[in-house]
């Protein structure tokens, strides 16, 4: 049979395909070029930083046992063995047996989780806090291997076991049954809860939001509930008649506050000789109109209206029943229309203390700068200082410098996300955490995990920084390093080549 191809289209496509292989290998050589740029630049950066490359090394690099060996002493231990970057086997684990801290090990989810590395270290190992460990490969055959080590009390409380009822009923004498009652991962059905009615606590069934509860299933246990907590489970529907067959039985403060039940004005009114009216007047999942309000005027409780966080609010409705609100609820309430004229409307209502931490202010809104400027001697600055919707630039915080929290502006995520994602980036950021560097408290900065942390950002804030709280969270660059370099980092520490270094352990 002779070839279909055309000799014309052949030869385009070994063309094509010579220019394809070609292509990859210049970007294979542009990829490995800037590695190692990357590589060298990470080098020097260590370098001038040894005390962050211990810290960044110990908690993010991927130590092997010659690293491990060469610095046994400098290393904690401890650390170490929580670490999810080593690359864990069973002859590490074997070789340095003696220096791990083996209850870190035992709730680490990184190790290669087995039989037989359980078997190997089986008198090293904290069963107590393995039996609550989820990454475990946990099965019926793994359980039943190591039955007399578990620590079956911290077992009934893990969802992730393969639960069935052949394993709660194959080994009922070891089960803590207070335990396995408050288990959201159980089998729950009707036949299960039956066949051991006697064992359960059924304080901790009641709660329990794994059960499929229906009419049924409360009909069926009505003697053994606990109907204060079966008032409060999430996942009992709950309608008027079902409330009504056990209307002396519920616990009607927890029903008032239950945002899933089917609330209807029937419902209201059916039940309102029951009902909790201040629980009720705080439930935001009620059908809240104007009529509903007028209807039961009598009986709402407006402190606790005040703080209802349903989506009615109006203006109007503010205005109507002004002398009847209690305003410090007002001033925390989320669901008002918030705004600048709706602030300075109400100017001596507010309780600005509570107003300050309110985080639905509508700070960029316009009129926001006035608003805060205007009202400077009556706002929390530490409320407002914590806020993630302040319009956070450069120019806000310098034009209240002397009224800010600096502790609070520390610890807030969002400040350092806005000034870095600002058209200047990371160098606006810098430059404001320069131009406050005596205000700042370091110590919350460096546990900042929000900052946009690079080699350049720490370089300009190296003198304040703690190495240690900022390797915590942040590796920046440590695991691209090859083992040489690091051993060669290392070493230069050791021998006074860079900056001395410290003993970790």
């Amino acid at each position: 049979m002779s070839d279909p191809t055309p000799p014309g289209s052949a030869l385009r496509t070994l063309a094509g395909q010579a220019l394809t292989v070609a292509g990859a290998r210049r970007l294979d050589l542009v990829a490995q070029t800037l590695e190692d740029v990357q590589q060298r630049e990470t080098q020097a950066f260590f370098a001038r930083h040894p005390d962050l490359l211990l810290h960044c090394v110990q908690n993010h690099y991927p130590l092997d046992a010659e690293l491990l060996a060469e610095h046994a002493l400098r290393w904690d231990w401890r650390r170490l063995s929580a670490s999810a970057a080593i690359p864990w086997s069973l002859d590490l684990l074997s070789q340095f047996a003696d220096c791990w801290d083996w209850d870190s090990l035992s709730k680490n989810r990184h190790l290669p989780w087995s039989p037989a590395l359980l078997q190997a270290f089986s008198p090293k190992w904290n069963w107590g806090l393995l039996s609550g460990n989820p990454a475990l490969p946990w099965s019926l055959e793994l359980l039943e291997s190591f039955a007399p080590l578990w620590d079956w009390r911290v077992l009934s409380r893990n969802a992730e076991l393969p639960w069935t009822g052949a394993l709660i009923t194959g080994n009922t004498h070891l089960w803590d049954w207070v335990g396995l009652s408050w288990n959201e991962g159980l089998p729950w059905n009707l036949t299960l809860m039956t066949r051991f009615a006697e064992r359960w606590d059924w304080t901790g069934l009641s709660a329990n939001p794994g059960l499929p509860l229906d009419a049924d299933m409360v009909a069926e246990f009505a003697g053994l509930w606990n109907w204060s907590w079966l008032s409060r489970n999430t996942q009992i529907a709950a309608d008027a008649q079902l409330l009504q067959t056990y209307a002396d039985h519920w616990d009607w403060t927890a029903l008032s506050q239950r945002r899933l039940l089917r609330w209807t004005p029937e419902l209201i009114a059916q039940f309102a000789a029951r009902w909790d009216w201040h629980a009720l007047s705080a439930n935001a999942a009620l059908p809240w109109d104007q009529a509903l309000l007028e209807q039961w005027q009598d009986r709402w409780d407006w402190q606790a209206l005040s703080a209802n966080t349903a989506p009615w609010w109006s203006e109007a409705l503010l205005e109507r029943y002004a002398d009847q609100w209690d305003w410090e609820q007002l001033s925390e309430n989320l669901a008002l229309p918030w705004s600048a004229a709706l602030v300075a409307g109400w100017v001596d209502h507010w309780d600005w203390d509570r107003l300050s931490w309110n985080r639905a202010l509508p700070w960029r809104q316009e009129g926001a700068a006035a608003l805060l400027q205007a009202h400077a001697a009556r706002w929390d600055w530490a409320g407002l200082s914590q806020s993630e919707t302040m319009p956070w630039t450069a120019d806000w915080v310098a034009a209240c410098a002397d009224h800010w929290d600096w502790e609070r502006l520390s610890a807030n995520p969002a400040l350092f996300a806005a000034l870095a994602g600002g058209a200047a980036g990371v160098d606006a950021l810098a430059d404001c955490i320069d131009r406050y560097a005596d205000r700042w408290n370091w110590a919350t900065l460096s546990g900042q995990i929000g900052l946009p942390w690079s080699q350049t950002l720490y370089q300009r804030c190296a003198a304040q920084v703690f190495p240690h709280l900022v390797a915590q969270h942040q590796d920046l660059g440590a695991p691209l390093l090859p083992a040489d370099t690091v051993r060669t980092l290392l070493a230069e520490v050791d021998s006074g080549e860079i900056l001395p270094g410290i003993n970790l352990a």
